[in-house]
């Protein structure tokens, strides 16, 4: 026979786990598909994130999330926002902006340049290819940003299941 305290100590522990946020979420996959020309496109992305510390308005509350794209060979690397970035020290390009900035894998600190499209909430790696490996084999990543009227802003992603999803997107994209 089960005893009493033996099944209300499983109804605890059942309502903590439902209570306990999930720490670490994992990556996920989404596909896409032009219906104009058929051409498939597949998203590796990581769980959204907000700076490391809160920023003030309008920027307060501002999401952020990593992402690995392909479509056939063509394989990309880049940061989406819930608002367009703000950014201070810049280059501006035609139709575009360029940025040097730091990004951390790990313990790991790399220079890297990123681009913004004129009113894009999208950064791009110039090169990704350099990228995607340090996202499949890290644990974390944390970008630094100049935003403007912020200053130095970080924003810190899980790696958690970014090989699985970016493997997994690999193969539909070379099917």
């Amino acid at each position: 026979m089960i005893s009493k305290l033996f099944l209300k100590g499983i109804f605890v522990a059942f309502l903590i786990m439902s209570f306990v946020p999930k720490v670490h979420a994992q990556w996920y996959t989404k596909r896409d598909k032009d219906e104009m020309t058929g051409e498939q496109s597949n998203y590796a992305h990581s769980p959204s994130t907000t700076a490391t510390e809160p920023m003030d308005f309008p920027y307060g509350g501002t999401k952020a999330w990593f992402g690995v794209g392909c479509s056939g060979p063509n394989e990309w690397v880049y940061i989406g926002f819930s608002n367009e970035p703000n950014l201070n020290n810049t280059t501006t390009e035609d139709g575009y902006n360029r940025i040097n900035t730091r990004i951390k894998f790990d313990d790991k600190i790399k220079n890297v340049t990123l681009t913004q499209e004129w009113g894009d909430k999208f950064l791009n790696f110039t090169y990704g290819s350099e990228i995607i490996p340090k996202l499949i084999k890290s644990n974390t990543v944390l970008l630094e940003l100049d935003w403007h009227g912020e200053g130095s802003t970080y924003f810190r992603f899980s790696l958690d299941g970014s090989a699985k999803a970016i493997e997994k997107i690999r193969q539909r994209c070379s099917n």
